[in-house]
This record gives structure tokens, C-alpha cells and sequence, in this order.
């Protein structure tokens, strides 16, 4: 996978080309361009790659994708877990884009995926203990702003799989790619508003060292949205906190993080975090796991065929979660109102 380290000569070279209007920015999923259109508020608009309502892990690119994809100067992309095959894409398509995998940020949490059908009771991740695994500071996101990305260099970028193409098969509520994640990263990052703080501020590092003529901007934009994410935090956690205790099952085991981070207590996922269709197996335990813990909510998604869903829930309510931003705005505003969005749905789906 390339990675974004840039030799003297480029780096001048980018800087001395100094773009009035701002560099040409892509971002892989809505989440990441909300976080990046806000970091570029007044400068520029980055370009959205893998459409809404379309799940990334089956994610096929259109022609009109491809298009914007070549003409890029920034791929700003959570990593091949999520979207697999697009470091090949990067490389074929957008050779001289500068690529970067926001996992790799300074700051984000990042938890392992969840293999089993039935997640742990009140399965909680020390964070920092996971963090040092990942040589990962959880706190120091200003200090990032100031050392610039000088970090990414010790960063690698190895270490994935291939991947073969994917056809989308939202549709049908599945990826039929059948990748082994055992013991592998879970890069639903995004549903950790903390990891949206992190990434905002590895956004802007990169955006005013290749782009310096509006550092300030980058800077100042991603302060503002950095305080403002922490104020949402704070918020959901109120909201949640006479929720956390009452189980519920996810159609798509997508909010590990979310649940980590404001301590909710998910008993289990009918698909893997891959999307990858349930076995018979898997749908015994979800059964079995419903009555033993006393489930009270199951939560389809809007991006997949929730059929399966309303036939298992029995007593149990069915709501919808949008992990994505499929039924948001795309914009400036859609992360945090993904973030809101899960959080209510929550609220109004586990209280009494």
C-alpha cells in the first residue's frame, strides 16, 4: 500500500503550488468527508467516494467515482478493513495522490473485531491499554496539531491482505467476501467521537502541510470542531447513561466502539462487523441469547435488507440504526448528526 510520506522535493514541490481554492480532497465514506469538509470550511469541498446508502464493505467504484478519484491531490480513507481492494484502486487511479489511512492517526482507539454471534457481558476494552498495543497516545490530540505528521513516518502501511473486486450487495443485507477478521482491527473507528476528534485533527495536519498558504484555516476549523464534538460527548453520555444497562442485538456488528465508548451493553450481531451473511449457527445463538438476556431492542440499518430482523425480534422492538449517515445530509454537518442519530435511536428504543 503506498504510503503518504513525502520526500523534500514533493513536499515543496505541493506546497509551491499553492491551490487559491484549497487541494482536491476525497474522502472514502460520508462520516470522513463530513469530518473533512468541516476542517476545509472556506476553502475547499472534498469529494464523497463511496455513495451513500451503499455499504463500504461491498463497496464496487462507478465511473464517475473514478473520475474524481484521479483527479485527487488528498485520499483521506479510514483503511482497507472497511473498504477493501481501494489501496490497489489508490495506486492504479490516483498514483500521485497523497493517501492517508486515518486508523493510523495519532490518538484513536481501536478495538479488534468481534468474531462471536453473542458479545461478552458487559465486554468492556481498557482503552489505554489498547491504545499502547497500537502506539496510540488517547489524549494528546493538540500535540499532534503542533508536531505535524512528522508521526507518519514511523507508521506503517503493510501488513494487509489482497483483496479481490466486490460486487454491493446492500440489497440483499450481505458482502458475500468471506474475509477472515479473526484477531484483525475493527475500522468502524468512526462511531467513537473521540476517534472523529483524532482524525479532524490528522486531517488538518495534512491539509496545512501540503497546503500551508490556509494552515491557519485548517487549524482553526478543526479546534472549533474538535470542542464541538467534545460537547457532543458529553451530551450523549448524559442521554445514554439511564440506558446502558438494557440489552439489545445489532443486525451489523458495527458499534463496538460506540458501545465502548459510552458503556452500552450489546449482547450480540446478527452479521460479523464485514457484513458477512449469519450462518444457521449464528442465528441459533442470536435466538438464544435474546431470551437469556432479556433483549428489548433489535436494530436493523437502513442500508440492508432488514427482513431477517423482524423475523427473530418476537417480542422485542425494532428500530433502525444509521451507523453511515445514509439518512443524513452529506456535509459538514453529517458526523455529528451520526452521532446524535445512534444515540437517540438508542435512547428511544431501550428506555422503559
Amino acid at each position: 500500500m503506498k504510503t503518504w510520506v513525502l520526500s523534500g522535493v514533493a513536499a515543496m514541490s505541493m506546497a509551491g503550488a499553492a491551490m487559491a481554492e484549497g487541494p482536491a480532497v476525497v474522502a472514502d465514506i460520508a462520516p470522513v468527508q463530513s469530518l473533512v469538509a468541516q476542517v476545509m470550511k472556506g476553502v475547499g469541498t472534498p469529494s464523497l467516494l463511496v455513495p451513500q446508502g451503499v455499504s463500504p464493505h461491498g463497496y464496487s467504484m462507478r465511473p464517475s467515482e473514478a473520475r474524481a478519484l484521479q483527479a485527487a491531490d488528498v485520499v483521506f480513507w479510514i483503511g482497507p478493513m472497511l473498504t477493501p481492494g481501494l489501496d490497489e484502486t489508490f495506486e492504479t487511479l490516483a498514483p500521485d495522490a497523497l493517501t492517508v489511512e486515518l486508523v493510523e492517526a495519532e490518538g484513536m482507539t481501536l478495538l479488534e473485531f468481534r468474531e462471536k454471534a453473542v458479545f461478552e457481558a458487559h465486554e468492556e476494552t481498557e482503552t489505554g491499554s489498547n491504545m499502547a498495543e497500537n502506539g496510540h497516545d488517547d489524549h494528546d490530540h493538540d500535540a499532534h496539531e503542533d508536531e505535524g505528521h512528522d508521526a507518519h513516518e514511523e507508521h506503517g502501511h503493510d501488513g494487509h491482505d489482497d483483496h479481490d473486486d466486490h460486487e454491493d450487495h446492500a440489497e440483499h443485507g450481505h458482502d458475500d467476501h468471506g474475509h477472515d477478521h479473526e484477531g484483525g482491527m475493527d475500522p468502524h473507528v468512526w462511531l467513537d467521537p473521540e476517534n472523529g476528534r483524532a482524525m479532524l485533527a490528522e486531517i488538518a495536519a495534512t491539509l496545512s502541510e501540503i497546503d500551508p498558504a490556509h494552515a491557519d484555516t485548517y487549524l482553526a476549523n478543526a479546534e472549533a470542531a474538535r470542542g464541538e464534538l467534545a460537547a457532543l460527548i458529553a451530551d450523549v453520555s448524559v442521554e445514554l447513561e439511564p440506558v446502558k444497562d438494557r440489552s439489545f442485538i445489532v443486525f451489523h456488528d458495527a458499534y463496538h466502539y460506540f458501545e465502548n465508548r459510552f458503556g452500552l451493553t450489546g449482547a450480540g450481531a446478527l452479521l460479523k462487523g464485514d457484513a458477512e451473511a449469519p450462518s444457521a449457527a449464528r442465528l441459533k445463538e442470536i435466538e438464544h441469547v435474546m431470551e437469556e438476556r432479556n433483549v428489548v431492542c433489535v436494530f436493523s440499518e437502513p442500508q440492508f435488507n432488514a427482513k431477517i430482523i423482524r423475523t427473530i425480534a418476537g417480542d422485542a422492538k425494532v428500530a433502525e440504526l444509521d451507523p453511515i449517515g445514509v439518512t443524513q445530509e452529506a456535509g459538514a454537518g453529517l458526523y455529528g448528526a451520526v452521532v446524535q442519530g445512534v444515540a437517540e435511536a438508542f435512547t428511544e428504543c431501550l428506555k422503559d
